[in-house]
């Protein structure tokens, strides 16, 4: 049998060129304008809420970000009937201001409470939920681990949820294996992972936290923005801002007091 080395050649070159072109597809760029809110988080919704609802009814942005635990307060003590109500609130008016948001919030679903992150497009639909996978030893006195790390993806552009102690599993709060959230995140796709937290005060925990998110950003390729409580008892021992995937501070807040940030990210849309 004769072989038409000609036509043989050409058709490797063929899949050379096509495998290249699918490896460095580009893709059309957006600017994501990112604002991050930096609130003392009371224990309760009627402080928390009227909070929420005002930074949304701005509509200076196109996503919003806010702490872990944001709406109910860091605690089990909530009514599931009234977090529900003010879910729907904050659902409206980011319809109303054309404003998607990421909130923190306790939720209890099948007799058990967990601690969420619950995305709401500017279309006022709840696009998914986050739920902390490795709470602190502190958390499971009241909390569940959730089962599942998702990637969401709205307007071409992959992103994941992370609460608190799921991005570093810090040393002092618990005896739990890392998984290397992050690191899985970017694996899947993600561009952007949005990290809700309530870290507090302990400074030695600052060095910590700000080489994790540099490391961290870097290992998964992703832009992580991180939103912290702030403390009326003092300076919190992480910033919120946005760290860039080559590990550096894009913007940050000033670690006193109640603060915001807003940053126009540019960034790669599938379509």
């Amino acid at each position: 049998m004769k072989i038409n080395f000609i036509n043989l050649n050409h058709f490797i070159i063929f899949e050379i060129i096509y495998l290249w072109n699918l490896n460095n597809k580009e893709y059309p760029m957006t600017v994501l304008r990112i604002k991050g809110v930096q609130m003392k988080v009371a224990n309760t919704k009627k402080e928390n809420l009227p909070k929420i609802l005002e930074h949304i009814q701005k509509g200076d942005c196109d996503i919003i970000i806010f702490p872990e635990m944001s709406l109910t307060g860091y605690n089990n003590n909530f009514s599931d009937t009234r977090t529900t109500e003010a879910w729907k609130q904050i659902a409206s008016a980011c319809k109303k201001s054309y404003v998607s948001s990421i909130i923190g919030t306790g939720v209890r679903m099948d007799g058990n409470t967990y601690i969420q992150a619950r995305i709401y497009t500017d279309e006022g639909k709840l696009l998914g939920t986050q739920e902390k996978l490795v709470p602190t030893e502190e958390d499971r006195k009241w909390c569940r681990p959730g089962e599942e790390l998702r990637l969401f993806k709205y307007k071409g552009i992959n992103f994941g949820c992370l609460l608190g102690n799921d991005l570093w599993v810090a040393p002092g709060f618990g005896p739990y294996p890392d998984p290397r959230l992050s690191y899985q995140l970017g694996k899947r796709g993600a561009q952007i992972i949005f990290h809700l937290i309530n870290t507090g005060i302990d400074q030695t925990y600052l060095p910590y936290y700000d080489i994790n998110l540099r490391l961290r950003a870097r290992e998964s390729k992703c832009y992580i923005v991180t939103v912290n409580s702030a403390s009326e008892h003092g300076v919190i021992n992480c910033p919120s801002g946005i760290m860039s995937p080559e590990g550096r501070w894009l913007v940050q807040c000033p670690l006193q007091g109640e603060q915001t940030f807003v940053y126009d990210l540019e960034i790669e849309t599938e379509t």
